[in-house]
């Protein structure tokens, strides 16, 4: 029997958007997968949560936490 796995998704990124992928996954102590799958989710949520009401570029804001 196949195992069923996740649907793959190539894209290719400018080798200075590569390189801050790789620096903040390092810092994060995450892959560079998990941060574009964690980035394309939200933007997928963003872009639901205002019925498909977007300009391109999809600019999104970081909200940050105050302690």
């Amino acid at each position: 029997m196949k195992k069923m796995t996740d649907p793959v998704l190539s894209v290719r990124l400018p080798k200075e958007l590569d390189e801050r992928l790789a620096r903040a996954a390092k810092r994060l102590d995450l892959s560079k997968n998990d941060i574009a799958r964690h980035a394309i989710r939200a933007a997928v949520t963003a872009v639901e949560a205002v019925e498909f009401q977007v300009q391109l570029p999809l600019v999104m804001e970081v909200k940050t936490r105050s302690l």
